[in-house]
């Protein structure tokens, strides 16, 4: 199997390349969205409020509810990582992380790997969103709730169903 890079794209996160694959006499072109590293973070507070943010979603033009989540800085650690996104999204700070899952987002087009954590003994206090980043609003939903959200799909975020899954909260 040959490959030949046929063009490259830098943009503010992502690098975009453009491959063309040989197969046996078969060529293709493939596309590559080169991500950092994610993380995803499930905020529970006692045994069954689950926190969630809203948020505006570029790609897709619309809110959705999801877990906060983003990416690592270089080298930073994915534990080091999960609570500085959680901080900055919704404010709260997390005396117990433990990771529930890891996995790759979408591998048929994307390199993104994402670490999932469960956050626990959770204390309030200032968000501090990034740059350009802007939080809709935090609020905290019942695990039954949570889990109507997705049946009837009012969340459709991956990331944020997975991590219901590998907490078994579902």
């Amino acid at each position: 199997m040959k490959k030949k890079l046929l063009k490259k794209c830098k943009g503010n996160v992502v690098l975009f390349e453009v491959f063309e694959e040989e197969i046996g006499k078969t060529k293709i072109k493939r596309d590559v969205v080169k991500f950092p590293r994610t993380v995803g973070i499930l905020p529970l507070i006692g045994k069954d409020k689950i926190v969630l943010i809203r948020q505006f979603r570029f790609p897709i033009n619309k809110e959705i509810w999801e877990i906060p989540a983003g990416k690592l800085d270089r080298g930073e650690k994915p534990e080091i990582g999960a609570k500085r996104e959680l901080k900055e999204e919704t404010g709260y700070e997390a005396k117990e992380l433990k990771k529930i899952g890891e996995f790759y987002l979408s591998p048929g087009y994307s390199t993104e790997y994402m670490y999932l954590f469960l956050a626990r003994g959770l204390k309030k206090g200032e968000q501090s969103l990034d740059r350009g980043e802007k939080i809709e609003e935090v609020k905290i939903f019942s695990r039954k709730e949570v889990l109507k959200m997705v049946k009837t799909r009012k969340i459709v975020d991956a990331k944020t169903i997975l991590a219901l899954f590998f907490s078994g909260l579902t």
